[in-house]
């Protein structure tokens, strides 16, 4: 029965495609290696595709590629399937991504990468990370990693850039004792070649400094008083001529990335605004200089706008990207979208898209895209799950942030120390994953503006008074304690939320669960009641979640992944802004 049961979670985890040929593995091609007893594998990417194979621990495969949380692997000759990554290991896997440090260069591997304001697609998008550029390396959230680019900090999804090696010296003799100028109003000056170094000055805009030497993304610099570090992004080098514009990318096209840019009658933050011009506004670009592109966009209007709110398209797109750009349409950006039957959730759904699909739009209809589903068939998806263009005014749905910003929020990871909480049949310790799945929460409610506190943040015991002791010394307004579950019976699966008091902390209680148990893909076992010190002596509104079964391998395998925490921290931070839209 067990056997029998476990079989089925697997199928409800697992899923692969196949396709006839059409990739070729390189000699370098990576492998995965199956890491549960026996897994699934499925001909399409979903869980409705039927299972074509099925594989065993121990066996390892060609892997051909990934999307999402699957990867496509090469059964044999021309067979392929996809499988779940949490339940795979890919042979990169043990190289540890804690060598990337603070001050280190990250690049650009995508073509409008979204730069965001928090660790999520929830937050909202502040510019893109072009292909290409370089941006400096400051922290790290599940999958999300934190640079600082042009200027301004933000999170990019660490899947599409790379590390550049800093074990080797970038200085150049192209720079090396050149005279450079500071275009920034103020540019500190640091002891070391990272954000986070101690500042032991600044420079004024026109300020001209020398160049002893680079390193990645920084320079260290030396004046009549000082010798120290700024970032590069900052200074233009002085050539034959005092001029600091570039010949850049006059007269390329461009496309406006943010909500809303100001257009200014100069080249820097000081300009009058003179105009202002929205998302997918497309505009010529006739002149670079500081980083800032003079345009001249519709009825031949010109100013300035800043550069890093410009997305740039290839001279050898042409005409091509011109036609592109002017036609409407929506890209998926979620696998399992759904399209409906009319302009709301109650309508039928008529067809699930994947990731990367495209449709035209017919008309809007409120917050809503009619699509032309092709063969005379129409459908509606709502405008905030898809990525719009060629629409003067996309559909936006306001952040979850509003609702989150100043709110007091405790986390508590349960057990630490020499209380290990649960051990999972494969030996995970239940008091390590509640400390990574709180901290990705703290990053994302932090991102929002809200004022969120930790009952630890380290391997440390910390009895159950001191917990409530923060929750009422910080005055929360919501406290959520994590922990993961753990049984003598191991086909038992699924997450819990409990809660003592049904007025006080039911309703924090159903917002989360509710939110939660659409992320995590697990079995949902709702709310109850549980008589918990942590709740039961708490007088904030408090609840206690089990995220899922240690008891349970598969579980077991699917928490550990680094997906699964993603996906769950994702779904209490959703629960937590309804809870507060709401309260």
């Amino acid at each position: 029965m067990i056997k029998k049961t476990i079989s089925v979670l697997i199928c409800y985890f697992l899923l692969i495609s196949t396709l006839n040929g059409t990739f070729q593995v390189s000699a370098a091609s990576e492998k995965v290696t199956i890491q549960t007893n026996s897994i699934n594998v499925r001909s399409g990417a979903g869980l409705t595709y039927p299972v074509i194979a099925t594989v065993k621990k121990g066996q390892t495969y060609d892997l051909i590629e990934s999307k999402g949380d699957w990867y496509k692997i090469r059964l044999s000759g021309t067979n392929t399937g996809w499988v779940a990554n949490w339940l795979v290991k890919k042979n990169s896997d043990s190289k540890t991504e804690n060598e990337h440090v603070n001050g280190s260069t990250v690049v650009s591997n995508t073509t409008g990468l979204r730069f965001r304001s928090g660790p999520g697609t929830t937050f909202r998008v502040i510019g893109v990370f072009e292909r290409g550029k370089a941006a400096t390396y400051l922290d790290k959230s599940g999958d999300w990693i934190k640079i600082s680019y042009k200027g301004s900090q933000g999170w990019v999804a660490s899947k599409y850039v790379s590390y550049q090696s800093t074990t080797a010296s970038n200085s150049t003799e192209s720079t090396k004792g050149k005279v450079a100028t500071v275009k920034a109003a103020s540019l500190n000056i640091r002891k070391s070649p990272s954000t986070s170094s101690t500042r032991i000055g600044s420079l004024q805009r026109n300020a001209k400094v020398t160049v002893l030497k680079e390193e990645n993304s920084w320079v260290q610099i030396r004046t009549s008083t000082v010798k120290g570090w700024v970032h590069s992004d900052y200074l233009s080098y002085n050539h034959s001529s005092d001029s600091v514009s570039n010949t850049g990318p006059a007269n390329q096209s461009g496309t406006v990335t943010a909500s809303s840019i100001n257009v200014r009658n100069s080249g820097n933050l000081t300009g009058k605004v003179i105009d202002s011009i929205k998302k997918g506004t497309s505009v010529t670009i006739i002149e670079e200089k500081n980083d800032w592109y003079k345009i001249s966009y519709g009825s031949n209007k010109t100013g300035w706008v800043a550069g890093w709110y410009i997305s740039q398209t290839s001279a050898n797109q042409g005409n091509q990207s011109s036609t592109n750009q002017k036609k409407k349409q929506v890209q998926i950006i979620y696998d399992g979208t759904n399209i409906r039957s009319g302009s709301s959730t109650s309508h039928s759904i008529v067809r699930r898209a994947n990731l990367g699909e495209t449709y035209e739009i017919i008309e809007t209809a409120g917050d809503w895209y009619k699509l032309n589903l092709g063969n005379n068939k129409t459908g509606y998806v709502a405008g905030w799950v898809v990525e719009a263009t060629g629409v003067s005014n996309p559909v936006s749905k306001p952040g979850s942030e509003q609702y989150l910003k100043n709110q007091t929020i405790v986390i508590d990871p349960g057990h630490g120390g020499r209380d290990s909480g649960a051990i999972g049949i494969r030996g995970t310790l239940e008091k390590k994953m509640t400390l990574t799945t709180a901290k990705l929460v703290y990053d994302k409610l932090k991102s929002a503006g809200a004022n969120v506190f930790m009952t630890r943040s380290n391997d440390t015991y910390v009895s159950l008074n001191s917990r409530v002791s923060t929750s009422h010394y910080r005055k929360a307004e919501a406290f959520i304690s994590l922990h993961y579950d753990s049984i003598n019976n191991s086909s038992v699966t699924g997450t819990t939320t409990y809660y003592y008091h049904s007025l006080k902390d039911g309703p924090l209680a159903s917002k989360v669960n509710n939110e939660l148990a659409k992320k995590t893909q697990l079995r949902n076992r709702g709310t109850k009641f549980g008589n918990f010190h942590v709740l039961r002596e708490n007088k904030a509104p408090a609840i206690l979640i089990e995220l899922g079964y240690l008891s349970n391998q598969t579980e077991e395998l699917t928490i550990k992944s680094s997906s699964f925490q993603e996906r769950t921290s994702q779904g209490i931070y959703n629960g937590l802004a309804q809870y507060f839209k709401t309260n």
